[in-house]
């Protein structure tokens, strides 16, 4: 067999690059190893109201929630709630969207390669692709494009070295209690070190996950449900309908192509550093790869005519990536104690205003670069010794 461009992964980064393709004309395969797009799949599930709009999806069935706030939870004492009184984001039903996805690639004219795995790649002129399972046999494409998870085997067969590190989450669904409208964030090391545990609402069931950058995350996450003074109260211990675990890979840490090949969304590391969402990073850089590869399709799609994808993926998001790991750096560095300390300031109407007046949802370092005018403050409450610890740790550099 023969195509244009085979996508390994049908995820919704990998089938909406492979229908953009399409559209421009060309003979596009999705190998997908599960029988069906959108199952499993192991995300919170929320993506930015504006970054839609942007890239031109409009609003489904696939809406199970929207936001309009959100509360933050410290280690300990009161809670803070932040809103602005809009739809911030939505809550995503990912079987559906992720199918909405895959039905415009095919409408498009992408074939999709169910139960199909990609269990080799070799690259001696054209790519060929070893698949096993329901379509067996190989493959033979112009290009490939890397849709394949943070473990991505098309990396790894093309000698791209793996990112820097991981953060390891976990999620389960269960039958609970939550506002619709809110996502609730905990702090804490022992809730999440590191990172962060959230619950949301989606459509019937709640969502409640954390990342850790330490210890299991399955473990963390049982002792969340079971044992957190606010989760426990809400949700039913004994109503998990699901649980999974999962990586997220440091964003802007690994090279995005090689000859004939082109890594998108997770397999690139097209991930938001300070929440780990990869759903608008993916996408849009999907729609950078396309432009990409529908160039390098008229040529010959080498390494020589795709590394500008690197260089485009930068310009629009390498300030994104770097600020945001500086930031993380910091957050990870904080003790409980610290982070209390820097929420509470949070809790001047000053500091309000600044962040209802810059957030924005899919775009952090514009909020970012507005607090750093602020800083001096929100340092000055830590001490000298501190203050000097967390400034190394902006400045260092991915």
């Amino acid at each position: 067999m023969r195509v244009d461009v085979a996508v390994v992964g049908g995820g919704p980064v990998g089938s909406f690059v492979g229908g953009l393709l399409a559209k421009q004309g060309f003979d596009v395969a999705v190998i997908e190893e599960h029988g069906e797009v959108g199952n499993p799949a192991c995300c919170a599930g929320i993506v930015g109201a504006k970054g839609l709009e942007e890239l031109e999806i409009r609003p489904g069935e696939w809406v199970a929630g929207r936001l309009r706030r959100a509360m933050l939870y410290p280690p300990s004492g009161a809670p803070i709630e932040l809103g602005r009184g809009r739809v911030e984001a939505f809550v995503v039903d990912r079987a559906e969207f992720d199918r909405s996805i895959a039905r415009e690639a095919v409408r498009a004219g992408a074939t999709f390669f169910f139960r199909s795995r990609c269990t080799d790649l070799r690259l001696d002129g054209d790519p060929v692709l070893k698949l096993a399972g329901l379509h067996s046999g190989e493959l033979r494409a112009r290009l490939v494009i890397g849709a394949d998870g943070p473990s991505s085997l098309v990396a790894r067969k093309t000698g791209i070295p793996g990112p820097a590190r991981f953060l390891k989450c976990a999620q389960a669904e269960v039958i609970g209690e939550a506002k619709e409208d809110m996502a609730e964030i905990y702090l804490g090391h022992s809730v999440a070190p590191g990172f962060f545990g959230w619950l949301i609402k989606a459509g019937d069931v709640c969502r409640v996950g954390l990342g850790t950058t330490e210890k299991s995350p399955r473990y963390l996450l049982h002792r969340m449900l079971e044992k957190h003074p606010v989760v426990s109260k809400k949700v039913e211990r004994r109503k998990v309908l699901g649980m999974c675990i999962d990586l997220i890979p440091e964003p802007g840490s690994r090279r995005m192509h090689a000859d004939r090949v082109l890594l998108v969304g997770d397999a690139a590391g097209h991930i938001k550093p300070l929440t780990g969402g990869g759903l608008y990073v993916g996408l849009s850089c999907a729609k950078i790869a396309s432009e990409v590869a529908t160039k390098a399709l008229e040529e010959t799609p080498d390494e020589k005519t795709l590394q500008v994808y690197d260089q485009m993926v930068r310009k629009e998001f390498g300030l994104e990536f770097d600020v945001g790991i500086r930031v993380r750096k910091v957050f990870e560095q904080m003790s409980d104690e610290d982070i209390i300390a820097v929420l509470d300031i949070l809790r001047k109407e000053k500091m309000r205003k600044l962040i209802f007046d810059h957030f924005d949802f899919d775009h952090h370092s514009g909020l970012i670069r507005a607090l750093a005018a602020e800083l001096p403050e929100v340092l000055g409450d830590l001490g000298i010794r501190k203050t000097l610890k967390y400034i190394g740790a902006l400045f260092y550099k991915p």
